[in-house]
This record gives C-alpha cells, sequence and structure tokens, in this order.
C-alpha cells in the first residue's frame, strides 16, 4: 500500500482550498450580492434595511444573504425578532475593490473609461 507524501497532501488541500475559494466566488457573481457587501462595510444592518436602500424584495435580499451566510461571507446577529447581518471578514470587502480599482485601470487603458454611477449604499 502506498502511502501519500507530505507533497500529495499539501496538492490535495490546496485543490479543496481552491474548490472553496471558486464557491465563495459565486458571491461577486451577482451585483445585489456585491452592494450588500460593500453596504455592509459600514456596520451591521437588517435585512429590511438592505432591501429598501437596494429598493428590492425582502424575499429576494433574504436569498442572497442566505447564500452570502452559508458561504462565510456574512455573520449574523439576532436581536428578538430582527436579524442583523455584518461582513464577515474585512479582508472580503477589500477583495472586491481590489477588482474594482482592477477594472477601472483597464478600462482607462482601453479608452472605454466612463464615469459610472454608483449609488451610496452606506
Amino acid at each position: 500500500m502506498k502511502t501519500k507524501s507530505n507533497k500529495d497532501i499539501n496538492r490535495n488541500m490546496d485543490f479543496d482550498l481552491f474548490d472553496l475559494h471558486s464557491s465563495f466566488c459565486s458571491i461577486f457573481a451577482s451585483p445585489i450580492r456585491l452592494r450588500i457587501l460593500w453596504m455592509l462595510d459600514v456596520g451591521e444592518k437588517s435585512v429590511g434595511e438592505i432591501a429598501k436602500k437596494l429598493d428590492v424584495s425582502l424575499p429576494n435580499v433574504s436569498q442572497h444573504l442566505r447564500l452570502m451566510r452559508d458561504l462565510g461571507a456574512v455573520r449574523t446577529k439576532k436581536a428578538g425578532r430582527t436579524v442583523y447581518y455584518s461582513n464577515a471578514n474585512p479582508k472580503f470587502l477589500s477583495g472586491s475593490k481590489l477588482i474594482q480599482e482592477g477594472l477601472m485601470e483597464e478600462l482607462k487603458k482601453r479608452g472605454s473609461f466612463r464615469t459610472y454611477e454608483t449609488r451610496d449604499f452606506k
């Protein structure tokens, strides 16, 4: 019977981390989830607060938050009947900001840069 070397074990662990990373990045595949992530940068918010600020239905926001919670992007805190959400780790938002900075740099290089409409989500 062949035993696994440390190199084989590390390779398997790296693969598992890449799977997790890939799944986690599905958060960045939705503009609504990105907006939620950015909104929570300034502090915790309830589903109702998020839905109102984004002008999105409560069930839709709840569905997005459930995925974000399951992937570990947000934390929850219950106060009575209200659940508050907050970013689990500031590095997740930092990653999103880096991607946006890179996109803007590339758009400028291509001459495709224009001022994009942004909304204050805070």
